[in-house]
């Protein structure tokens, strides 16, 4: 599982969610679609497939592109759709294998990172929510902060702590400067179960495409930062986060403390 992991975080972003679309039993079917008016629900999908060239959008149709999916796919990122995503989508029930979502978050690593970098130097920091995004040890990498990273989603948690724990094997291929003196604490629950005494006041929190309460993070941190992410990998995220009943961080708006093309970090303190 890890071997993936580190193999997703060295690819193309962009190659590597195309290799999830034709890895896909689901949208290789859509993919066969020459011209299609879609409902709501799909419409998510059409957009994504859009966003990656496969489509483009005519009024209220979609149509096919000549573009072709990547030989090689990826069953992992394939079945985050067939398993997660396409089912939600439908109105049926999601089974996703923990070792699959803990797999798919490697594809936002070198955002993540990027999104670490801008965010300076501290000492204390909460990931207020793991799933979808992962941040983990580049927070640390970034700011030189001790993190404490809380998700109510204990499986998945407890892969990246195994992660985390093996990290000294693995700090050449992951590409991570991580401090050998790096402290991070994994917590099981939701923000609002999150004892005020036990940490401390962090430096900063943050909140990465769900729904988190902003005036319970401002509580329990100095700065409350709220990560989207823009393009394809936006769109998969939000797909993910809906899927797996996380909620939406929001559009990129309001206090803006840092935006590119791929990236808009908000300032919700």
């Amino acid at each position: 599982m890890f071997k993936i992991y580190i193999t997703f975080a060295k690819m193309y972003v962009s190659s590597v969610l195309e290799a999830g679309v034709a890895g896909s039993r689901y949208l290789r079917l859509l993919l066969k679609q020459n011209e299609v008016k879609v409902d709501d629900a799909l419409g998510k999908l059409y957009h994504l497939l859009a966003e990656l060239g496969y489509f483009v959008k005519r009024g209220d149709k979609y149509r096919r592109t000549n573009k072709a999916p990547p030989p090689i796919p990826s069953k992992v990122l394939g079945a985050i759709f067939d398993d997660v995503i396409v089912p939600h989508l439908l109105g049926e029930g999601v089974r996703p294998s923990h070792e699959t979502l803990f797999a798919a978050t490697a594809i936002f690593q070198g955002l993540r990172a990027r999104a670490a970098g801008k965010l300076g130097k501290m000492p204390l920091v909460l990931v207020a929510g793991w799933l979808p995004c992962g941040f983990s040890t580049e927070v640390a990498a970034a700011t030189g902060a001790d993190i404490v990273i809380l998700d109510e989603n204990w499986e998945v948690l407890a892969l990246e702590e195994e992660r985390v724990s093996i990290l000294p094997l693995e700090l050449e291929r992951v590409l991570e400067p991580v401090s050998p003196s790096l402290f991070i604490a994994f917590e099981v629950g939701r923000l609002e179960d999150l004892a005020l005494d036990k940490y401390g006041k962090f430096s900063a929190a943050v909140i990465c495409h769900r729904g988190v309460d902003a005036k319970r993070a401002r509580e329990v941190a100095e700065k409350v930062y709220k990560v989207r992410f823009l393009g394809a990998l936006g769109l998969f995220a939000d797909l993910l986060a809906e899927a797996l009943g996380l909620g939406q961080v929001g559009e990129c708006a309001g206090k803006i403390y840092y935006k590119d093309a791929d990236l808009c970090i908000m300032d919700a303190t």
